[in-house]
């Protein structure tokens, strides 16, 4: 019995250090008892056409995918930090009332042999083309880097007017759901409301002669943020990005009255886990956003912001 103890006695302060020193992950809200930080790095402008502004961007592997008003795009080979332009093109939906407002990759490939999957690119737009607004145009980016097909056109048929102006989509990759966000109205009318829609990610083959229209027997929720967010929320929807069933929602346009705010909206629980002021740390209009590398890349009117957060 002496034997044992005292074997117990030499073992417990070592299991004891070690127990000081071992890291392990933890679930649940990030516990922090210091004040949070983050770091914005302007990594440049960017390369477009003149006098169309920059609006939809995403990022997949090293390509990114930036769009200009009308359906300019301009493709880079990007590492985080150097931005190389590799071509510049007129999108297939290329037209004067394409606002090209967002772009989002989804999972589907034209072809297994393609550089990237199709892209979704929201016209967000009042007008009309082919009688209908506010689509979503599915882009084949071409194996020579330098053209697109449209191989389909999303259409919600809103006949339960949900949307004023205007309708934006994003692609949630890891659980292949189609979100349609934007305005009940419009920005200015004090009445607005900001909705979000969810519909299942339809195959790009579905439809008829390359248009797949929704509608209401479709959703598979809707609802308003402000049923669940009750605070003043900022009008001006710019992009969205999903990532980890978070909604990245960059909103203004740099100004002292309408601040570029990043709101992150949490899909699942229906409930705001951030809301950031970056007026201070960016410059220009923000549009869209995407992540690279755990960090958040932010298309402006003045080029790309990485926020990381720590």
């Amino acid at each position: 019995m002496k034997k044992l103890l005292l074997l117990l006695t030499i073992i417990a302060p070592a299991a004891c250090f070690a127990q000081k020193n071992a890291s392990y992950p933890y679930t649940g809200e990030r516990i922090s008892l210091s004040q949070n930080i983050l770091k914005s790095t302007f990594l440049g402008p960017l390369q477009g056409v003149q006098k169309q502004a920059y609006q939809g961007m995403d990022i997949f592997g090293n390509y990114l995918l930036s769009c200009q008003n009308t359906g300019v795009a301009t493709l880079y080979d990007f590492d985080g930090k150097k931005i190389e332009k590799l071509s510049q093109f007129k999108l297939a939906s290329y037209n004067k009332y394409n606002h090209s407002n967002v772009a989002s990759f989804g999972i589907e490939s034209y072809d297994p042999a393609d550089p990237m999957p199709l892209v979704y690119i929201s016209q967000c737009q009042k007008k009309k083309i082919n009688n209908m607004k506010d689509v979503a145009y599915v882009e084949r980016i071409n194996p020579d880097l330098k053209s697109s097909t449209l191989v389909q056109t999303i259409f919600y048929n809103d006949t339960s007017h949900n949307f004023g102006y205007a309708l934006q989509w994003v692609v949630d990759r890891r659980n292949h759901y189609l979100y349609g966000y934007g305005n009940t109205i419009n920005n200015s009318d004090p009445a607005n409301r900001h909705r979000i829609v969810k519909f299942r990610l339809p195959s790009y083959k579905e439809g008829q002669n390359g248009l797949l229209i929704l509608t209401d027997k479709d959703l598979l929720e809707n609802y308003l943020v402000e049923d669940y967010y009750a605070v003043p929320f900022n009008p001006i929807g710019q992009g969205l990005f999903i990532h980890d069933g978070m909604l990245f929602m960059p909103t203004g346009v740099g100004k002292t009255e309408t601040p570029s705010i990043l709101y992150v909206w949490d899909l699942k629980n229906r409930c705001m886990r951030n809301v950031l002021d970056l007026t201070k740390v960016t410059h220009s209009e923000l549009e869209d956003c995407s992540e690279y590398d755990g960090t958040l890349i932010i298309q402006s009117q003045a080029g790309l912001f990485k926020i990381k957060f720590d």
